[in-house]
């Protein structure tokens, strides 16, 4: 039986009494859940969630196999909930810092600043956040590309820094991901967000 994934259960304060930061939970689908896509009839592995400013949630499925032709896993591609067959079992309840959507943000590292557009949740269960800058590229007039960063290593008016000590724990037990920032196009009007 499916549940619908994107619907806000409640609103809640962060329970750390000296926050002020809103925070919803969501019913999503587990990271980590095998399932079969309707559409295409593959089983796979649901490995990430998107949320973007809309609310939207989608998952990025990941289908058993090995592509002969080069020896790599087969491609991965972002899904809706209703394609998925999906048992009750493999859904839980995550909090959401949902007022950091729209805020401006900045990568405390490299100083990249602009509007979080979108949340990633990664399968050990930390979360990035898609930062687009504002402006567009002299030669092209195009927008400047956007990236994904840990949220713990960014800072803003609506996220809340932790200390040396709240950060090693958090690392520890959701760990970020290592190598390449997932890649991801501008999102849509019509829809979430999709990947290159």
């Amino acid at each position: 039986m499916a549940i619908n994934a994107t619907v806000i259960l409640n609103r809640q304060l962060h329970n750390n009494k000296t926050s002020n930061l809103d925070m919803r939970k969501i019913v999503v689908l587990k990271l980590g859940s095998v399932c079969i896509d309707k559409a295409t009839g593959l089983q796979g592995t649901v490995t990430h969630w998107f949320l973007d400013m809309g609310k939207q949630v989608a998952y990025l499925f990941e289908p058993y196999g090995i592509n002969p032709e080069d020896g790599q896993p087969v491609k991965k591609f972002l899904v809706e909930l209703e394609r998925l067959v999906t048992t009750e079992n493999q859904f839980e309840e995550v909090e959401v810092p949902f007022e950091i959507i729209g805020s401006i943000v900045k990568h405390k590292a490299s100083g990249f600043t602009g509007m979080a557009i979108a949340f990633v949740r990664h399968t050990h269960g930390c979360f990035h956040v898609t930062v687009q800058p504002k402006g567009v590229l002299p030669r092209t007039n195009s927008p400047i590309k956007h990236a994904e960063f840990d949220l713990r290593e960014c800072s803003g008016e609506k996220i809340e820094e932790m200390n040396a000590e709240q950060l090693q724990k958090s690392k520890e037990e959701q760990p970020s991901p290592t190598g390449d920032r997932f890649e991801r196009e501008l999102p849509s009007t019509d829809g979430p967000i999709r990947p290159e």
